[in-house]
């Protein structure tokens, strides 16, 4: 690879960094310009077919249909349950349960946020808990950053098991050949007996660095959004933290273990929060004094305002009903085979993209963006609004979506410009296969840590940990083969890199951004996450080094 090969190969991690992060560019600013640097670089140094190159970005606006639904659906849930009344009475549930911001944050964004990955994914669980927080006096940038660090260690386990059952089994396949063929008939024959292999050592891992994450959110909560910027007062909690940290991990450890890699993150979850909920409310653990004094400049955000007017009060269970016939929705959906049929059915494909063997689809009434929705319409009913409230919480939130759009139109045409980039008269591997294996032959002594920073770098640019996996357990199982590491553990970490990667990707980050009411605001975000998920990384690595694996 040239100097001008590597420059456009980085093309894509370079302009993001440099407008959004640096440059401090709202992201529907900072990604089309992003979008259209990483095709010149495609087409001028990498020699990108222009018709793959253009059928590449129809694929991705195409393909940012699913998140952008969903990202509508989440706020339109959260307006409508806002101009109902019902976000008052969730409120002042959660303070019973504990009026500390920073057990708040816990149990919202590591326990209720984990329930929902492990049941939906697609970055839904920052899209729910972070306006929640807001509406218990969280300033948004904080709750944006603290619910998208948390949404990690879930991650592995995310949309019923996706990452790992789908993600490495379509990663590791090649001409209809899984190259770990030898592995998966050394652990049963079928490849989700080797995922749950793989698995255990992603939530052994996790056992340690997975387990700090609530000590991890309560620290940056106060270090960086509170009036003191006081590290210490987040340490305050930490045996708590630890507690609840252990209380998802280990239960997650043991499904995983019995029954596999579907359920660890939805069935983890419920029991941490059945454990973690009364020592809460008893105090256990917990200082005698709650903490909330946020810095009040940082306090604004379009979801925190209050409205004026008098709403009837609602019980808790009728104004969690949504929440709750939402996460049953997504259960349901993705466990009950001619449920999940049914929706699936409906799907609208393109296919053979400008004359390409590129193509998408949208599966419309199976994507959670659609259960948004419904829950909307029957949140209507059973709050008994009135048609101007109606209007107002669906006017509000489409206002709301442009900057998004804007923004998930370009990075997700970029990402696809990147991944179908070995379709080119250079005869290169696609970009981050390329760069991938610039790593592994000059990196491969301390892969323990580069591999989770490769599953960083794919989930960062793809906004997937499922993409990741796809796009580099091929890669980290050959680098496993040549440095004779033990096979299980690269993947491993690969996943662990996935999961860090989510905290900071773009597409997460904008869809945070907006439903707390901070588009534009991106780049703030990414630089609180990053950090953490780098820190994340190492720690895995450096666990899995000392380790070996089994």
């Amino acid at each position: 690879m040239t100097t001008l090969q590597l420059i456009a190969s980085l093309t894509p991690i370079i302009s993001v960094m440099v407008f959004l992060v640096f440059l401090r560019m709202p992201a529907s600013r900072a990604m089309p310009i992003s979008m259209v640097a990483t095709a010149l670089a495609a087409i001028f140094i990498w020699q990108m077919d222009t018709t793959f190159l253009a059928a590449s970005v129809v694929e991705g606006l195409l393909s940012a249909i699913t998140p952008l639904s969903i990202i509508f659906g989440a706020v339109f849930l959260l307006n409508t349950l806002k101009y109902s009344g019902a976000m008052d009475t969730i409120r002042s549930g959660f303070t019973n349960i504990s009026s500390d911001a920073r057990v708040q944050v816990i149990i919202i964004c590591w326990l209720f946020g984990s329930f929902i990955e492990g049941s939906a994914g697609f970055g839904t669980p920052a899209a729910i808990g972070a306006p929640l927080l807001v509406l218990l006096g969280v300033p948004p940038i904080a709750a944006a950053v603290v619910a998208l660090i948390a949404d990690s260690t879930s991650v592995s386990f995310g949309a019923i098991g996706l990452p790992v059952l789908f993600g490495m089994e379509q990663g590791l396949t090649e001409g209809g050949i899984n190259m770990a063929a030898e592995q998966v008939a050394a652990h049963g024959g079928n490849f989700a007996d080797y995922a749950q292999f793989i698995a255990m050592h992603m939530i052994t891992i996790d056992l340690i660095t997975g387990s700090l994450i609530p000590l991890a959110l309560v620290m940056i909560l106060t270090g960086f959004f509170g009036k003191n910027k006081s590290f210490k007062e987040g340490l305050q909690v930490w045996k708590f933290a630890l507690f609840s940290g252990f209380a998802f991990t280990v239960p997650a450890w043991c499904i995983n273990y019995v029954a596999g890699p579907e359920f660890p993150s939805v069935i983890g979850a419920l029991i941490g929060m059945a454990i973690v909920i009364p020592v809460a409310k008893k105090g256990w653990l917990l200082p005698d004094t709650p903490w909330n004094d946020f810095e009040e400049s940082d306090s604004t955000g379009d979801t925190q305002q209050q409205t004026t007017q008098q709403h009837t009060k609602f019980s808790q269970i009728a104004a969690w009903s949504p929440y709750l016939i939402m996460a049953a929705l997504l259960v349901l959906s993705r466990v009950i085979e001619p449920f999940k049929s049914f929706l699936t059915s409906f799907n609208i494909s393109w296919t053979n993209l400008l004359g390409t063997d590129l193509g998408a689809s949208f599966a419309t009434f199976y994507a959670p963006g659609i259960f948004f929705v419904v829950v909307c319409l029957i949140g209507f009913v059973l709050f008994k609004m009135k048609s101007d409230a109606i209007k107002q919480s669906f006017t509000t939130s489409c206002s709301s979506m442009l900057p998004t759009i804007i923004s998930l139109g370009a990075s997700v045409p970029m990402v696809k410009i990147f991944l179908n980039s070995g379709e080119n008269s250079a005869n290169l591997a696609s970009m981050p296969v390329a760069l991938a294996d610039l790593l592994a032959s000059s990196m491969g002594a301390v892969w323990a840590w580069v591999a989770p920073v490769v599953g960083i770098f794919g989930a960062f640019l793809s906004g997937s940990a499922t993409f990741s996996n796809m796009m580099f357990s091929g890669l980290q199982y050959s680098v496993a083969d040549n440095i004779g590491m033990n096979h299980a553990l690269v993947l491993g970490l690969q996943g662990i890199g996935a999961n860090a990667g989510n905290m900071m990707c773009v597409m997460n980050v904008v869809a945070a951004a907006t439903v707390v009411g901070m588009a534009g605001r991106e780049s703030e975000i990414i630089r609180k996450t990053m950090p953490v998920a780098l820190a994340y990384a190492f720690i895995g690595g450096t666990v899995a080094f000392i380790w070996g694996g089994f």
